[in-house]
């Protein structure tokens, strides 16, 4: 009998037989045989290969992925086709990058909204605003970095503040944001061509022509004969305080100023505007060729007189011939529109400054006041009351004081001067004459009338009559002078002032006269009486009452005397006038749009200024507050703004808040700034107006990094001492998008990313002195310390080179890769080197054959574990989030590695180790030799060597819990059922309360500002912007464009998308464009140019771009037309028929079959080729600056001639449009993860999925949480995969491993049916655990995103390392084990030690991740990850053996009869008890 030996329980098992050992030496030795044959190149050919690798990847630049998209946004899809279409039209970067700077209450429930907290978070905002940074020789500041600093007008590119959303745009005090040089923009190029140039003509209009009053009421054309009186109704309502009362107005409703502002809010088919419009484009039109004409035809006349060298007046004639030629010269539409501008401010200052003269007039001259000018002047002449002007003024007499005044010469003592008639003509003596001081220095107050003297002829225009210019050139020609008889130089003639005094005639003769003046406002002059004392007191009333101060350092010329035209200093003048107290009371270069408002946003009126803070109470500031906010244009661009974006923790909440429900507290604003990409950046700062000059070396490479050095900067500083307590009661935090350049986000990538090296070095210690003690002995020859270190530190140098190569395979390290593989991948490296090593450590000799015959054992094993691990890692490629799949693929890098470096180079390390022990070395001490080769040591292990620890574990602990029969056994298995079934069912019940989604808040560490800023955006701001977007659709389709229209309103109606007005989206703007409802002609560039799309000729069959109005089929939505209450937003661009135009009614009428049914109509472009269509945008984009975010051709638009590096809007588009989309809309209200899946699913209802005309939403909330939308499918899916491919490799291995082992005789189908019912075992504990590792994970507040089910999938991977081991060995235990807690035994006696190694060794890595800093990665790797690795161990260890232990089925047991032979498993497991 052959020597037998026994187990600690006493189950005597037989040794090996001799036909065993004879097998096991005849056996080829393959390539452990060459191995150890030669073992050198297997000790250093893949340490070097993985040295090179490893430093080639790591040295590489770019090996972190440090953009978002590049880890967060799904790769396949509807909606990746869709962006990838996008990326290929327009780039991969479009901007403009993003700044979110927001400010917080330090108290709980607290108000920033006082007068501290404003004046803080001003000065914060200040300080930002004023951010350098300099980089290669250059400055640069805010204005080069910012998205926009124009006015929208030509040439004012860094003339303008640069474009921002805020709060703070309600108080005055923010007017700090406009320099000089903004200021004068805001004055030049939008106040007075805004507001003035284009109402006060039309103001003469409506008086004149509109209203039945008018001097002109009857010279309406016929056509327009039903608009006569159509402005009585308005007119009336701001003369006349009384009628206003009666119309239910409040009397002070009743202001003439504000009829400017009503003159642009009016609706281009209200009568009143159609009147204003018709008539002046007509006036306009009639006053250009009648002053050309009148001008032309005196040129007529003089050239007789001039040719004629009998006249005595040939030289005069000569003179004036060459006057009249030079003022020819200047007459055009632009000219003529001037003019009238002017003449009509001079009725203006009449009519409107009546009432104040007369007051003034009164409070001056009261007879019974101390400081009477009255008194004064009788004082003078000796009480002779004939010889002072009367005490009193009618209203009618004030009118022609004020004329008079403005048809005074211009004085260069004082500009402005004064109307009352007090002086002579050097602006002093005070009742020495009866002048008014100074004025517009042209007299336009006409001639009388030669026929009737007691009538004025001051309608322009009047010489056309004198000459009889409609019949010039006719026999009915019938001239004022006669025919023959012209002579402008008689002085008795009577009918020669009726031209020379023409209003017209005077102003363009005046602008070829010149003179010499200046602007000044030195102090008019008193009495000069030789009275000092009365002397003294009238000049200083005069200096300080009766002498303006209208000029301004920017008036030219100011101070001292330059030549300039008549009509320079008259424009001067009537300029100053507007601006003076009386009109605007605007002051240039001072006054901005928060000092000056002009009425257009509601609840603010022309002339004012937003509301101050200093000063006030917190409750009124509040109340002030309680408004419609709008950008400083005060809507007229994009409306009121949506509260949603900008105020947060309000009470009342955001949209309930008003003047009738105030604001109470406001905790959280916040303020949008807008960046340019450096492509934008690089041509910004070319522009000529750029302060210290243009830079035309900027490359994209720089510009990018000052984008980024910018960012950080503003972002630091806006952030200062956001966790000091004691600065302030304001605390600041922000976040700065990755647009461009590295943001927030990118650089919380890169911190995070790569720091990890301090735990993944620990994690790897621990894992080092964890194998030292597991495979230490006290016997220096048993003990196995060195080669283990030397194992653990080439799966550690295996693991490195396995992310290098990804590396340079293009495999970036992100978060995912850098916070899970380290800490899981070297511990199932260890993990087979374990297998290994525990083989090694069981083998009886240390013989070669016995060291073969053992590795081509574990290659079986070790090979297996590694296909499993890769195979779960294949299964993540099926996600699309490149996070998962690239980590994925990194990780099967690492298998593929650490399997290489397992099989074909540590075991080369392993045979030297054996021959140490052969040799009696002692282990680490190598040089020390305990032994003589061969003595004592001729066996590898003691048969009673298990160690202290893992003896212990098993023998004292598990084996009486689990295996050793008893009551403690019994209830141990209920318990582990119990536990088994509960975990399943809490886990189940956990995974129905899991939320989804990964936030900003889950990302950002909490000592980091921007982990605030996530925190509170989440609580209180929670918005995102939004895009809509068309592909290469039929633009030139009106169903389509009603069709886009229809998509965008739908879309602007759900509950998480901001109000956006209709008139934003650029297909809907450019079709009212086409029509009589187009506004662009109310103010144009060039005057003698029209701009709207009805006025353009299209050349190519010379049609113009005039659209037409469908009926409204799809309900689109109305415009508001209702102005009381003011509506701070217009709705829609459809019209319900009452508010057509009635020209276009009248066309609709005879084009639309049933026009008189519809209620409803909507603006279209119909029947227009694509040139035709390029055309016409390019003329929209031109003249109103166009939306759309078109494509465009480049190097097509024109430089501004006047300013090198600005370009004019007429570039030409790409046509036929491949793409265009929406206005700036943001996502609101999305608190939750899930408010954003709906905002997704919400929104692409409408569009994505609309077949009819496709659109496609972006932005953030799209990248980001596209994947949550199908989160759930992706889980069952990958899940299902995985625990199906457990299930297959598992019974293939079983299959393939138990079939081939040489001493069994069962047939083939008993082992495939015992292999599947393994593998349906193995697959049960797989769903269990990631069943379990979903719920408990939910119930640890992981949520549902790809990273955590990316660790749900590995859960697969574990179970299936512990199960099929556990299984395999149950499946093939000795026959002569007849019950299945005996095979349970067989199995777990063996396994107990390498399962809790595994477990130990893969625990520790993901234990280190509890102390990382970062909140995302214990959420979202560390809790799952131990999850995973509790829940798999115990299913594994516990549940499956004792559900092992009850299936004691014949077809189930498939091992051989040790009595026969031993199979190579007994060979090295039964002697590896140690």
């Amino acid at each position: 009998m052959p020597e037998k030996f026994t187990e600690e329980e006493g189950n005597e098992v037989n040794p090996p037989s001799s036909s065993v050992k004879k097998v096991m030496e005849e056996r080829p030795s393959g390539l452990f045989g060459f191995l150890t044959a030669h073992p050198t190149p297997f000790l250093f050919i893949l340490p070097i290969i993985f040295g090179v690798l490893t430093g080639l990847g790591w040295s590489k630049d770019s090996k972190v992925e440090d953009d978002v998209a590049n880890i967060w946004i799904p790769t396949s899809g509807a909606f990746f086709k869709d962006k990838d279409y996008m990326t290929s039209i327009e780039g991969d970067e479009v901007g403009p990058s993003g700044v979110i700077a927001m400010a917080i209450s330090r108290e709980e429930g607290g108000n920033i909204f006082t007068e501290e907290g404003l004046n803080e978070i001003t000065a914060r905002m200040k300080e930002v605003e004023a951010t350098e940074v300099s980089y290669n020789g250059h400055t640069y500041t805010m204005k080069d970095v910012c998205a926009s600093s124009d006015a929208g007008e030509r040439g004012t590119t860094y003339q303008y503040p640069c474009a921002r959303l805020s709060p703070m745009d309600l108080f005055e005090e923010t007017r700090w944001s406009f320099d000089e040089s903004d200021r004068l923009t805001w004055y030049k190029d939008l106040m007075h061509p805004l507001l003035v140039r284009p109402r006060i003509p039309r103001f003469g209009i409506l008086r004149n022509f509109c209203t039945s009053s008018g001097d002109n009421a009857d010279d309406l054309p016929e056509a327009l004969k039903f608009l006569k009186g159509s402005c009585d109704h308005d007119f009336l309502l701001r003369m006349s305080a009384e009628y206003a009362v009666a119309n239910g107005k409040t009397a002070d409703y009743a202001s003439p100023l504000s009829l400017m502002s009503d003159i642009g809010n009016f609706e281009m088919n209200y009568p009143c505007k159609i009147c204003i419009e018709e008539m002046y484009e007509g006036v306009m039109k009639q006053m250009t060729e009648g002053t050309q004409g009148m001008f032309k035809v005196l040129m007529f006349y003089l050239g007789n007189i001039a040719q004629d060298p009998t006249n005595p007046n040939q030289g005069e004639a000569l003179q004036l011939l060459s006057q009249v030629q030079k003022a020819l010269a200047t007459v055009d539409r632009a000219s003529i529109e001037e003019f009238w501008m002017y003449f009509v401010t001079r009725g203006l200052y009449a009519e409107l400054g009546a009432e104040s003269y007369v007051e003034n007039y009164a409070a001056a001259m009261n007879p019974d006041s101390d400081q009477s000018f009255y008194k004064v002047c009788l004082a003078i002449y000796g009480g002779d009351t004939t010889k002072c002007p009367p005490p009193t003024v009618t209203l009618d007499e004030a009118k022609i004081a004020l004329l008079r005044h403005a048809d005074n010469p211009f004085s260069s003592i004082n500009a402005g001067g004064n109307p009352f008639p007090f002086w002579d003509e050097n602006a002093a003596n005070m009742f020495f004459g009866d002048q008014p001081v100074g004025g517009s220095g042209i007299d336009m107050s006409g001639a009388p009338n030669p026929l009737n003297p007691a009538e004025m002829l001051n309608t322009p225009l009047q010489g056309t009559k004198y000459l009889d210019l409609e019949k010039f050139g006719t026999a009915e020609h019938t001239p004022f002078f006669g025919v023959g008889t012209f002579n402008p130089f008689d002085e008795n003639d009577p009918f020669w002032p009726v031209l020379a005094k023409d209003p017209v005639y005077v102003w363009f003769m005046a602008g070829i006269t010149e003179v010499s003046a200046s602007c000044n406002n030195n102090d008019i002059g008193g009495t000069n009486t030789g009275n000092d004392e009365l002397d003294q007191t009238t000049g200083f009333i005069a200096a300080n009452l009766l002498s303006p101060k209208w000029c301004t350092q920017y008036n030219d010329p100011v101070g001292t005397d330059e030549t300039r035209t008549k009509t320079h200093f008259a424009k001067m003048w009537f300029d100053l006038l507007i601006d003076s107290d009386p009109f605007l009371g605007i002051s240039q270069g001072v006054d901005d749009p928060y000092s000056f408002t002009t009425g257009q946003g509601c609840d603010y009126d022309l002339t004012k200024s937003r509301d101050p803070y200093t000063g006030k109470s917190t409750s009124s500031i509040l109340y002030n507050a309680s408004r419609e906010l709008y950008y400083i244009d005060e809507g007229e661009a994009i409306g009121a703004l949506d509260r949603n974006l900008l105020f947060g923790d309000t009470e009342p909440p955001v949209d309930e808040y008003s003047f009738d429900n105030p604001l109470q507290r406001v905790g959280v604003i916040q303020n949008l700034h807008f960046f340019n990409i450096p492509s934008k950046m690089v041509d910004k700062v070319k522009n000529c107006n750029r302060p210290g000059g243009p830079i035309e070396d900027l490359s994209e490479e720089d510009a990018e990094e000052v984008l980024k050095q910018f960012k950080k900067k503003f972002e630091d500083t806006w952030s200062k001492d956001w966790d000091d307590e004691t600065k302030g009661t304001v605390q600041f935090v922000g976040f700065v998008d990755d647009t461009g350049s590295e943001g927030t986000t990118q650089r919380a990538l890169n911190d995070v990313t790569l720091s990890g090296g301090t735990l993944m070095a620990v994690s790897f210690v621990i894992i080092a002195l964890f194998s030292f003690i597991f495979l230490f002995s006290f016997d220096a020859i048993e003990s196995k310390v060195l080669v283990t270190m030397v194992g653990v530190c080439l799966v550690i140098l295996c693991f490195f080179s396995a992310l290098g190569t990804a590396i340079m395979a293009g495999i970036k390290l992100n978060i995912c890769t850098s916070w899970t593989l380290p800490f899981i991948m070297v511990g199932i490296g260890v993990d087979d080197m374990y297998i290994v090593l525990l083989a090694l450590k069981g083998n009886r000799s240390f013989e070669r054959g016995d060291f073969i015959k053992t590795m081509n054992h574990v290659v079986v094993p070790v090979t297996m574990t590694s296909m499993v691990n890769f195979f779960m890692f294949s299964v993540m490629n099926i996600s699309d989030i490149p996070g998962v799949y690239k980590t994925a693929q990194a990780a099967m890098i690492s298998v593929a590695f650490l399997w290489s470096v397992i099989i074909l180079c540590f075991p080369a390390y392993c045979y030297l180790d054996t021959k140490r022990q052969q040799a009696g070395r002692a282990d680490v001490f190598f040089c020390i030799k305990k032994y003589k080769d061969g003595s004592d040591s001729k066996t590898n292990a003691s048969s009673n060597d298990e160690g202290p620890v893992t003896g212990c574990l098993y023998n004292c602990f598990y084996k009486p819990l689990i295996i050793k029969e008893g009551c403690l056994r019994l209830v141990m298995h209920v318990w582990v059922l119990l536990t088994t079934l509960s975990l399943l069912g809490v886990s189940i019940y956990g995974a129905t309360k899991g939320e989804v989604g990964l936030g900003l808040e889950d990302f950002f560490p909490s000592d980091n500002q921007a982990g605030e800023w996530a925190r509170h955006r989440t609580e209180y701001l929670a918005s995102w912007p939004i895009n809509m977007n068309w592909g290469a659709v039929d633009y030139t389709d009106p169903n389509t464009q009603m069709k886009m229209i229809s998509q965008f309103e739908k879309v602007i109606d759900t509950r998480h998308v901001s109000e956006v007005e209709t008139k934003s989206l650029w297909i809907a703007d450019f079709a009212v464009w086409t029509t009589r409802q187009c506004d662009a002609n109310f103010q144009r560039r060039d005057p003698s140019q029209p701009e709207c799309g009805m006025d353009l000729v299209y050349p190519g069959d010379n049609s113009t771009c005039e659209g037409t109005w469908m009926p409204n089929t799809l309900g689109l939505r109305e415009k508001i037309v209702i102005t009381e209450p003011c509506q701070p937003r217009e709705g829609g661009v459809c019209r319900p028929t009452q508010q057509m135009h009635p020209f276009d009614m009248i066309i609709l009428s005879q084009t639309v079959e049933g026009a008189s049914e519809v209620t409803s109509w909507c603006p279209v472009v119909q029947g227009w080729s694509e040139k035709k269509l390029k055309f016409c945008i390019e003329k929209w984009r031109d003249f109103t600056g166009g939306a759309g975010s078109l494509q465009l051709v480049d190097d097509t638009a024109t430089e501004n001639p006047e300013c090198k590096g600005d370009f004019f809007r007429d570039d030409e588009i790409v046509s036929p449009i491949p793409l265009s989309k929406g206005p700036s809309m943001f996502g609101i209200d999305l608190f939750t993860h899930e408010d954003t899946v709906d905002l997704i699913k919400e929104t692409r209802a409408l569009c994505d999925d609309d077949d009819e005309v496709h659109c496609w939403l972006s932005g953030i909330p799209y990248d980001y949480w596209e994947q949550y939308t199908t989160i759930y499918e992706t889980l069952y899916m990958i899940s299902g995969v995985a625990v199906a491919v457990g299930f297959v490799v598992a019974s293939l291995f079983l299959f393939i491993k138990i079939n081939s082992e040489p001493f069994h005789d069962h047939s083939v189908g008993k082992v495939f049916a015992g292999s599947l019912a393994g593998g349906f075992i193995i697959a049960i504990m797989c769903a269990l655990s990631v069943i379990t590792v979903i719920g408990l994970s939910s119930l640890a507040g992981v949520n549902l995103t790809a990273f955590s089910v990316m660790s749900y999938a590995l859960s697969v991977g574990f179970a299936v390392e512990y199960s099929v081991h556990v299984t395999h060995r149950w499946l093939t235990a000795p026959l002569e084990l007849k019950s299945a807690q005996e095979r349970v035994e067989y199995s777990m006696s063996f396994l107990f030690l390498p399962t809790f190694m595994s477990f130990i060794s893969s625990t520790i890595g993901v234990i280190c991740l509890a102390f990382t800093k970062f909140e995302f990665n214990k959420t979202f790797f560390f809790k799952p990850l131990l999850i995973v690795m509790f829940v798999t161990y115990y299913f594994g260890v516990f549940s499956l053996p004792v559900l092992l232990s009850k299936l004691n089925f014949g077809f189930l047991k498939l091992g051989h009869r040790t009595s026969e032979v031993l199979s190579d498993d007994d060979v090295d497991e039964e002697v590896v008890k140690e």
